[in-house]
């Protein structure tokens, strides 16, 4: 049963989501952006923080029905976002964007609201890095676009410089840090059929994921929570195809029942699961990982041929983008029942922000990575 306090502190919570709610739709209507928009503004709230292409990121309550509580303006309108990560230590969120062939990367400080600074970091374009949980150091692709750079770029994510750079393949794409911080994956959209590894002390390779099938063109990727397992699309593959890093390579083709190869994949942080958007149709393609082989459970209905897929940080909720670059909503699913329950503005660059007791303590990651840290026994 609450108690008295525990009833009264949710009344104060729910007054102060209902103000900033209220700013907003006051200043949306008025075309400007208010302080309100900016300023932190619940104290303790589990958030949803979406990045759109007009340059705003739209900030939504993950346990009040992802209404939306605020809006922040990142950079001008209008670009090609890339990606979003952010960091507990460092109270640092990032947003990548391409603009005027121009890679740019914005940094905002998370307890204020406002950007600390927006810098261009490659040119003709960037694309979905990623930080490591220290909040230091970010891993930064040279765009799936660019055939000329031969590398990813690591990038100190205090001052937006470059420290180094990770020979690859070019056209290097999305990049993912193991939930420890010691190692760095990566794919290319060159056709190598093969997934890169390095260092995050050293940045030098450790290894090449081989044995990709079709067309070796790897798409969306999403790693386990020891970062000993990788699911992959493979354009072309209707399906999805499961690599072992301590073997090398992939050791599973997983085929759909029916539908088309798509873009967008990602584990439910259980690890029980592993979800993977259809090409063709408006579905999601879920997977029981406890079976061997990996066996397709059921589609899940959204509303548009999805693009992008990931999960919350406990796994409650799936957030399923529209086409990139369209103004497609992104779904929100309830993971126990299949069924979507919410939708959300445009966007495929989307983490969960927690805030408690004034204080940032925990960030999700816009890639569906697992969560379990502890090797099976």
């Amino acid at each position: 049963m609450q108690s008295a306090a525990m009833r009264l502190g949710y009344a104060l919570w729910m007054v102060m989501i209902l103000a900033v709610s209220s700013s907003h739709q006051s200043s949306a209507a008025s075309g400007t952006t208010s302080k309100a928009d900016t300023a932190l503004q619940v104290v303790a709230s589990n958030l949803i923080y979406a990045a759109q292409n007009d340059g705003t990121i739209h900030v939504y309550d993950l346990d009040n029905h992802h209404v939306e509580v605020k809006v922040i303006r990142l950079f001008s309108c209008c670009a090609d976002v890339r990606g979003i990560t952010a960091a507990v230590p460092t109270q640092r969120l990032y947003v990548m964007y391409n603009r005027d062939s121009q890679g740019h990367v914005a940094s905002l400080d998370l307890m204020s609201g406002q950007v600390i600074w927006d810098r261009v970091l490659h040119i003709p374009g960037v694309d979905r890095g990623d930080l490591t949980p220290d909040g230091r150091t970010l891993y930064l692709p040279t765009w799936e676009g660019d055939p000329g750079s031969a590398y990813e770029l690591v990038i100190d994510a205090e001052t937006g410089t470059e420290q180094a750079r990770i020979a690859l393949p070019p056209r290097s794409h999305d990049t993912i840090v193991s939930l420890d911080g010691q190692r760095v994956f990566m794919e290319t959209k060159s056709a190598t059929a093969s997934m890169y590894v390095a260092d995050t002390v050293t940045n030098h390779l450790l290894e090449a994921l081989g044995g990709y099938c079709c067309s070796g063109v790897l798409a969306p990727f999403a790693i386990n929570g020891t970062g000993t397992k990788v699911v992959n699309d493979v354009n072309g593959y209707a399906g999805f195809q499961l690599a072992d890093v301590a073997l090398g390579g992939v050791t599973e083709f997983i085929l759909f029942a029916s539908g088309q190869g798509g873009h967008g994949i990602a584990w439910t942080p259980d690890e029980s699961e592993v979800w993977v958007n259809d090409g063709g149709m408006p579905d999601v393609h879920v997977f029981d990982m406890n079976a061997s082989p990996p066996q397709e459970l059921r589609l899940v209905a959204v509303s548009h041929v999805p693009h992008w897929i990931t999960f919350n940080i406990d796994g409650r909720f799936a957030y399923v983008a529209g086409r990139k670059g369209s103004e497609d909503v992104t779904d929100v699913i309830d993971v126990p029942t299949y069924q979507r329950v919410s939708t959300l503005g445009p966007s495929e660059d989307l983490l969960e922000v927690d805030f408690a007791d004034g204080s940032l303590v925990a960030v999700g990651n816009q890639f569906g990575i697992g969560r379990i840290t502890s090797p099976a026994t």
